[in-house]
């Protein structure tokens, strides 16, 4: 089975159904009008669970088995609360640098 890639640009999302950190992950970036991907892992998981854990770990370069798997710019940054703290950081940083 083939997995879609981590975007170049922007946040992906690795979500599945009934996930409540997907579904927050997801307002987060939507309410701060962040450019991201959403890639429903639903049928990965039920056809090919292992490959599609082997491919998250080949491009995060860790064993991480938990939604979502958020990257940012094909770089892997982890769930829900590792984005949220992210997100915060980037948008601070790009406010200092708008001011100054």
């Amino acid at each position: 089975m083939l997995f879609l890639e981590p975007c170049d640009s922007g946040f992906t999302i690795y979500s599945k159904s009934g996930c409540p950190n997907c579904t927050k992950v997801k307002t987060l970036l939507k309410e701060k009008f962040l450019i991201h991907t959403i890639i429903d892992c639903d049928e990965y998981l039920l056809e090919d669970k292992d490959g599609f854990l082997s491919f998250i770990k080949e491009k995060s370069h860790i064993e991480y088995k938990i939604f979502p798997m958020v990257f940012y710019n094909v770089k892997f940054i982890g769930g829900f609360t590792e984005t949220k703290t992210y997100v915060e950081k980037m948008l601070l940083d790009f406010e200092e640098m708008v001011i100054f």
